[in-house]
């Protein structure tokens, strides 16, 4: 049997940000006070936006790859800059 929905906590365990999952998965179906995606939705997701986005940061970012997945780790956007302030040194001439 087939998996019909994906859970907040079961995305979460697969690794995705939990304050994140609408605005990458969209409006949950609510069933008995539960959030709720379903599988083909974060399938397609995942296949047609993911996948391919992350090809394009792999290869944009394999040299700094370790620091790229530090600020994930730390809920930080990518390539914005966030991982550091401004005037820290750290900037790039």
């Amino acid at each position: 049997m087939s998996k019909d929905f994906y859970t907040a906590s079961e995305l979460a365990a697969l690794g995705y940000v939990p304050e994140r999952l609408t605005s990458v998965f969209g409006e949950p179906d609510s069933v008995d006070g539960e959030f709720r995606w379903d599988t083909d939705t974060v399938d397609a997701v995942e296949r047609d936006v993911l996948a391919p986005a992350a090809r394009i940061m792999f290869d944009a970012f394999a040299p700094e790859w370790n620091t790229r997945v530090q600020m994930t780790g730390s809920n930080l956007a990518l390539g914005c800059g966030a991982a550091e302030p401004a005037g820290t040194g750290s900037e790039v001439a």
